[in-house]
This record gives C-alpha cells, sequence and structure tokens, in this order.
C-alpha cells in the first residue's frame, strides 16, 4: 500500500542536516584552514588524484609533444654553442631521448590511457620526474664532453629544464621538490665536470638556475594549491546541491501528505489516479474508486470537539491502511472527512468486497457517537466504482461516478455502500 508517515515542522530542520554531514565539515574545514602540506587527509587524497587523472594525462600528452618538439630545437643551440659535439647530441636527443619520449606519449595516449590508468596514481608523476632528468642528464653529458668556450654559458639551459617540470608539465609539488633538488645536483655535476668552469661565472649562472628553482615551485605551489581548492569547491558545490535535491524531492513528498492522517493529499492522489488511468488503457484492465464518508461527521465534532473529531479521523485512516493490503493500492484524505483509495487491476467483485472490509473494520472501532442517526458508533458510508478502462473515458469520470456512488450511499441511510455501473461512469465523463 502506498503511503508516507505524518509530516511535520520538524522535518524541515532534518532536510539541511545532510548539509553538515562529515565529508563537508572536513571540505569546509580545509578551505578554511588551508591545507599547506598539499595534501588532503585519508581516502580525500586517493579521490582526488584519481578524480583529476583523466585530466592530467590529456595535459601530459600535449605539453609533452610541444617540450619534445622544444627539446629537440635547442640542437640549434647546441650547434651554435657545442658544435664539436653536435653529433653527439644529435645521437641524443634525436636517436635515444626522443623515441624513448615518444613510446611512453603513445602508452599514454592509446586506448583513452587505459595503460597509465591501470598503473598507481603517481607513475605520471614518475615518468615526468624522470623524462625531465634523463633530458638535464642529456645536457649536462654534453656540456661534460664540449671543449668550446661556451660550454659555462649554456648551463643556464637547466632553466628552461626546471621550468617543463614545475610550470609547464604542473608536478605535485613534492614530486617537484624532488626533481628540482635532483637537477640543481645534475646541474653542479655538470660544473664539477666541465673541470675548467670559470669561476667568474659559477655564481652567476648557478643563482639563475637557483632562481628558477625557487620562482617555478612557487609558482608550481601556487598553481596546485588553486587547484586542489577548486577541486574542493566543485565537491562542496556537488554535496549541496545533492543535499538540496534530496531536500527538495523529501518537501515534495510532504506536500503530497496529510499532516494529520499521514495519508497522501488530494493532489498526489489525482496524480497517481491518472498515472494508473493510462496505463489501464493500454494494458485493458480495470480500475476502482472507493470514496469513503464518516457518517454525520460535523454533529461528532460539535459534540465531541475538534480534538476528538481530529482523533476519529486518525484512526479511520489506520484502518484504511490495514485493510487496502495491496502495495499498488493508494489511500488519500480527500477533503474534511472524505477518503478516497484507487485499487489498480480491480474488479467490482473485489472493490466491493474490501469496501465491506472497511466499513465493518471502522464499525468495530466503537467509537461513541450518539449524534448519528445511522448508528450509535461512528459509521462510514463508501461509494465504489469499477470501470473497464476506456480511451474515450477521463479518470475524473471514475470520481465523480464515485461519488455518486457516495451521495446515493448516504441518501438510503448511511452506514453502507452503493456500487454505480459502468454506464453512469460513461454518463459522468
Amino acid at each position: 500500500m502506498s503511503s508516507l508517515p505524518p509530516s511535520s515542522s520538524a522535518d524541515i530542520p532534518k532536510l539541511a542536516a545532510g548539509l553538515h554531514d562529515p565529508l563537508m565539515a572536513r571540505i569546509n574545514q580545509l578551505l578554511d584552514k588551508g591545507f599547506p602540506w598539499m595534501r588532503f587527509p585519508g581516502a580525500l587524497e586517493q579521490q582526488f588524484l584519481l578524480d583529476v587523472a583523466e585530466a592530467r594525462r590529456r595535459h601530459f600528452v600535449i605539453s609533452s609533444v610541444i617540450a619534445l618538439l622544444i627539446y629537440n630545437g635547442f640542437l640549434v643551440a647546441d650547434y651554435l654553442m657545442a658544435r664539436d659535439v653536435f653529433w653527439l647530441a644529435v645521437e641524443i636527443r634525436i636517436l635515444f631521448f626522443t623515441p624513448l619520449a615518444l613510446l611512453f606519449i603513445y602508452l599514454i595516449q592509446t586506448r583513452n590511457g587505459a595503460f597509465i590508468h591501470s598503473l598507481p596514481t603517481a607513475s605520471l608523476e614518475v615518468i615526468v620526474v624522470s623524462g625531465g632528468l634523463i633530458a638535464a642528464g642529456s645536457l649536462a653529458f654534453i656540456l661534460s664532453e664540449t671543449r668550446t668556450a661556451y660550454a659555462a654559458y649554456y648551463h643556464v639551459g637547466f632553466t628552461v629544464v626546471v621550468l617543463y617540470g614545475n610550470v609547464v608539465q604542473r608536478l605535485r609539488f613534492w614530486y617537484a621538490v624532488v626533481f628540482s633538488t635532483a637537477l640543481l645536483g645534475i646541474h653542479l655535476a655538470g660544473i664539477i665536470l666541465l673541470g675548467d668552469f670559470p669561476q667568474r661565472l659559477l655564481w652567476p649562472i648557478f643563482s639563475m638556475v637557483l632562481s628558477a628553482v625557487v620562482f617555478s615551485l612557487t609558482a608550481n605551489y601556487l598553481m596546485e594549491r588553486d587547484e586542489r581548492k577548486r577541486y574542493l569547491l566543485t565537491l562542496r558545490e556537488r554535496g549541496v546541491v545533492r543535499e538540496l535535491t534530496r531536500a527538495h524531492e523529501r518537501l515534495q513528498e510532504l506536500s503530497r501528505v496529510d499532516a494529520l492522517t499521514g495519508l497522501h493529499n488530494r493532489r498526489h492522489f489525482q496524480e497517481y489516479l491518472q498515472q494508473v488511468w493510462e496505463r489501464a488503457q493500454y494494458d485493458g484492465s480495470s480500475v476502482s474508486i472507493l470514496m469513503v464518508d464518516v457518517d454525520h461527521f460535523k454533529k461528532y465534532n460539535d459534540r465531541y470537539g475538534h480534538p476528538a473529531g481530529d482523533e476519529c479521523l486518525s484512526q479511520i485512516a489506520r484502518v484504511l491502511q490495514t485493510t487496502l493490503r495491496r502495495p499498488e493500492d493508494l489511500i488519500a484524505r480527500y477533503g474534511g472527512e472524505e477518503f478516497i483509495a484507487v485499487l489498480p487491476q480491480t474488479e467490482t467483485a473485489y472493490a466491493v468486497a474490501v469496501a465491506e472490509r472497511v466499513r465493518v473494520a471502522v464499525e468495530a472501532l466503537q467509537m461513541r457517537h450518539e449524534s448519528s442517526s445511522a448508528s450509535h458508533f461512528v459509521t462510514v458510508s463508501i461509494g465504489v466504482v469499477s470501470c473497464k478502462a476506456d480511451f474515450l473515458l477521463k479518470s475524473a469520470a471514475l470520481v465523480s461516478a464515485a461519488d455518486q456512488a457516495l451521495y446515493q450511499a448516504k441518501h438510503e441511510g448511511r452506514n453502507r455502500i452503493c456500487v454505480i455501473d459502468t454506464k453512469a461512469v460513461a454518463s459522468a465523463n
């Protein structure tokens, strides 16, 4: 049987409670206090890495292709500043590094990143760090082999490598720190291997590379902070939207429930009846309507008071809920002391049997009603109508016919059931 629990104003604060669940509270805390160590707590960090993995893969592929073109474009600088080892540079850049880089780009790009997504989330960072360090190592090796006077100045090329890893590829901050530290080590090793590195150029060149490291790490930190902040804001927005949607759905449900009895209200009944009727039109089944009215209810209110009248209606609603047992049957408070029920796929005989169970069960409550002319106890009159669905009929015709049947039951003395035939339904259409 389709029914909902009673609603009250106390339900409204509960609808907003979902907006303060542990995850939302943690997100708000992170947004307020920040995350200086560039790491979210617990499972949130793993979820973040998984959620941004695809975007980072696409970024890696595009930026890697561009970086590879620039890396090989440095052959011009090799020719101008280290001409004596130019063909060595060609071998390193074209024959060694480029095929290796293209292989990784292919593996990461093919089949929408199936290869990289099958690996741990940190794999892409490791590949970027490894690629950058190999590029830096190749530059250091070229500089260690050349004997030109320009070799010392060529160390400025390390700034390009550090910008590639920290800014272009946007390594995660702590990977960027490891990458930058290792690159500085390679740079210093290159100076040592050069042997006759001009002392006057040592500090200017090193300070330039160091400055590039510091500035790029600062930019990297700020970019990752902003990315993580946007992620948290997106999560919070989705959470708010999700909870508001749930709250809206709950409020919609509450707006379809009668506060006193907990039954569906007239609005929901009409919508449900229309759905049942349209379905019945296609499968050719019958639909039954029961319209129930509490006999002489105004007199009951006048004699026993409105609180007693409310309790009376609540007890009758419970009788209806227990009597109509099928899940697809729907009961609603139609207005005042009237109730209405729709019974899908139900013929007249079964509908009448259900109506009689309701009538007997209400009378069995033994609620005193000294002002009633039908009985000394509270009773109900019931109008019943059953009709095979027809495309020429409207669902409202059933309700109108049930109302006629109820009127007839009241006119004949109340505390009884009256059934109206399908011809009357057609005439009410």
